[in-house]
């Protein structure tokens, strides 16, 4: 018959004793500083074990939805804030497209006043070239003249 609380110091010492003459005195030691005081009635029995594998799956799959709600959430959070991003970066892109198109506008615009800008200095001193050449022939033109004539 089992014992319903745990054993006396009494039973101990002659389960020691029992022991050492079947192991061996090392053995017999090594075992009984190994079984801690016990009542019979806190052995898990086969139906506790069974109960407790019926809450723990049940805490596990509690847990489990809860882990993919989550996730579930986070991926609805992020893919909403990748949707945002692309958008950003497709209006940047539209708007750094247009801003390119209006620089070359203005560039070919800034170019064609400075090429016509151009064009007028370059005839302005084309003419004072010409002229100042004349003005200095003539005089030239006039010596050689008055020296061939004389």
């Amino acid at each position: 018959m089992p014992a319903s609380g745990p054993i006396s110091e009494g039973q101990r010492l002659a389960l020691l004793n029992r022991l050492c003459e079947v192991l061996g005195e090392e053995e017999a030691n090594t075992l009984i500083d190994s079984l801690p005081p016990v009542y019979w009635e806190q052995l898990a029995t086969k139906g506790d074990l069974a109960a407790s594998e019926q809450r723990l799956g049940n805490e596990m799959r509690s847990e489990f939805a809860k882990v993919y709600s989550e996730l579930h959430s986070l991926r609805t959070e992020t893919a909403a804030e990748f949707a945002k991003v692309y958008n950003e970066l497709h209006s940047l892109r539209s708007e750094t497209a247009a801003e390119f198109k209006n620089l070359r506008t203005e560039t070919a615009a800034e170019f064609k006043s400075v090429r016509s800008e151009m064009a007028l200095q370059f005839a302005r001193q084309t003419r004072t070239m010409v002229f100042t050449m004349l003005g200095l022939a003539v005089p030239v033109l006039g010596a050689i003249l008055a020296v061939g004539l004389s």
